[in-house]
């Protein structure tokens, strides 16, 4: 029994050096950079503010590698992107948004690189342009629509 006693305290030692809290500030001592440590790693959940307090992006990192859902924000609070990493690359769905909080652009992302359709829009939310990307590049034919939904152009 009283080596399960001295076990605990031992194993609980371990565990808080192995994962070390880490926070930065800005000059004024307002929270600049919150998160986890390991071994000089980034890991677990981290936060960024801007200077305004306000938080910039939040998300997951595992093994010093971005992982999981990240959101990213304007100054304002409003949410900018939304996206997921697998090991440090864009993967999935990701949406982007204007600062007035509407739609900016939606498409894919695989290991990292832009793929399938990929939707723009205005700041009013109408659709801005439409095509499609391969390995990160724009491929075949994009519309481009003005800020009323009038279709402009087409383009290669």
């Amino acid at each position: 029994m009283r080596k399960s006693i001295l076990f605990i305290p031992l194993l609980f030692l371990a565990l808080t050096i192995n994962a070390q809290e880490h926070k930065e500030f800005y000059d004024n001592g307002d929270i600049k950079v919150s998160g986890t440590k390991e071994k000089g790693i980034d890991t677990g959940e981290w936060k960024y503010y801007f200077e305004n307090g306000k938080i910039s992006k939040e998300g997951n990192y595992v093994k010093g590698k971005l992982h999981g859902e990240w959101k990213y924000y304007h100054e304002n609070g409003r949410l900018r992107i939304i996206g997921k990493y697998q090991k440090g690359l864009d993967t999935g769905e990701w949406k982007y948004y204007h600062d007035n909080g509407t739609l900016w652009a939606i498409g894919k992302y695989d290991n990292g690189k832009a793929i399938g359709e990929w939707k723009y829009y205005h700041k009013n939310g109408e659709l801005s342009k439409v095509g499609s990307k391969e390995n990160g590049k724009d491929i075949g034919e994009w519309e481009y629509y003005d800020e009323n939904g009038k279709a402009t152009l087409k383009e290669n």
